[in-house]
C-alpha cells in the first residue's frame, strides 16, 4: 500500500459505534491514523464505551452519532464508515482516491452484499427504486455507510436529516434532489464476525420510506412553494 500519511492530511473519518468490539476498533483506528487521517469515533451510548471516543450519554441513534462526528471534524473532507468491521481499509483508500479524481460532491461505496437476507435485499431494492423516482437517477446503493463528502455541504442539511439509521438515505436524497453530483464506486463488505446488527427491518424500513417521501417532496417542490409565497401570499399583504 502507498504511503498515504500526507495524502490523507485533509481527511476526517467518522465512525459511529454501539456495543462493538473494542480490540478490533482500536486496531482499525490505529491503521487509519497512521495513514494520516483524523479518526473520530463516536460511541452512541454503549454499556462499556470505547475509551478513545466522543461519548453520547445514551443511544441517540446512528445518524445522531454521525452528525456528532462530522461536527467535530477539523478537516474539510469527511468520510463515514461503519464501526462493525465490515468495511475494509483498502476500500477507504480507493474511495478517497476516486474522490480526488472526480469533480463530484459525494462518492458512495456501492456494496456487494453476499450474505444479505432476501427480505432485507428486497426491501432495499424497493426503497432504491422509490428514491430513484424522486431524483430521476437510478440509485445503486441508497444507504451505504461508506461515503465521502465535504463537511461544509453536509452540515447544511443536518436540520432535515434522520438521526436514526435512515441518516444515509436522507443525506443521499437531499444531495440528489438539490442536484449535487453523486457517484458510486464498488466496495467489498465483510460478513460481520462479532456483535449483531441493530437494524430493525420493518421499523427502519418504514422510517426510511418516510424520509424518502418527506425530503424528496420538500426539496423537489421548494422552488414552486417559493414562487407561490412571493407571488401570491406576499402580494396579498
Amino acid at each position: 500500500m502507498d504511503d498515504l500519511s500526507m495524502i490523507f492530511s485533509d481527511l476526517s473519518i467518522c465512525i459511529p459505534v454501539y456495543q462493538e468490539d473494542p480490540v478490533q476498533l482500536n486496531a482499525l483506528k490505529s491503521v487509519l491514523s497512521e495513514m494520516g487521517a483524523e479518526v473520530i469515533i463516536v460511541d452512541d451510548g454503549s454499556k462499556e464505551p470505547f475509551p478513545d471516543a466522543i461519548k453520547h450519554g445514551c443511544n441517540y441513534g446512528y445518524g445522531a452519532a454521525l452528525m456528532t462526528g462530522i461536527r467535530n471534524a477539523t478537516r474539510p473532507i469527511v468520510m463515514t464508515i461503519d464501526g462493525d468491521m465490515q468495511h475494509q481499509v483498502e476500500d477507504v483508500v480507493k474511495l478517497y482516491k476516486v474522490w480526488k479524481m472526480l469533480d463530484v460532491d459525494m462518492v458512495i461505496g456501492a456494496r456487494r452484499l453476499k450474505y444479505e437476507k432476501f427480505i432485507r435485499m428486497f426491501g432495499r431494492k424497493c426503497l432504491n427504486f422509490i428514491a430513484s423516482l424522486f431524483t430521476g437517477i437510478y440509485m445503486q446503493d441508497l444507504n451505504s455507510g461508506m461515503r465521502i463528502f465535504k463537511k461544509e455541504t453536509a452540515i447544511g442539511y443536518f436540520p432535515i436529516l434522520c438521526k436514526k439509521f435512515s441518516f444515509t438515505t436522507s443525506i443521499t436524497i437531499s444531495y440528489m434532489c438539490d442536484e449535487y453530483k453523486v457517484e458510486w464506486f464498488p466496495i467489498q463488505v465483510r460478513e460481520r464476525v462479532s456483535g449483531k446488527s441493530h437494524v430493525r427491518i420493518i421499523e427502519d424500513g418504514i422510517r426510511t420510506l418516510f424520509y424518502i417521501i418527506k425530503i424528496g417532496f420538500a426539496l423537489r417542490t421548494r422552488r414552486i412553494r417559493g414562487w407561490i409565497r412571493r407571488n401570491l401570499f406576499l402580494k396579498s399583504i
